[in-house]
């Protein structure tokens, strides 16, 4: 990859801009998103491969015994 990369960002109003969005701030997580998106889990995965693709950098955030594992884009504050 190169120092300055581009990322193809999506068609505002859409889905996967709705996805960024929501990956944005602290993250979400797959059944957040799943729900947000009216979209079934492994759909929610093959969206955020295609955003990776794209150029964004997502973060898979561990879970804990409180809560989930979430996702979020990196270089977004928590």
């Amino acid at each position: 990859m190169t120092e300055q990369q581009t990322i193809d960002a999506p068609k505002d109003g859409t889905k996967e801009a709705r996805l960024v969005e929501a990956l944005s701030g602290k993250g979400q997580t797959l059944k957040q998103l799943s729900n947000l998106l009216a979209w079934q889990p492994h759909t929610v995965r093959a969206a955020m491969t295609r955003l990776r693709k794209r150029g964004y950098v997502i973060d898979r955030i561990e879970k804990t015994e409180k809560s989930p594992a979430r996702f979020k884009l990196r270089g977004e504050e928590a």
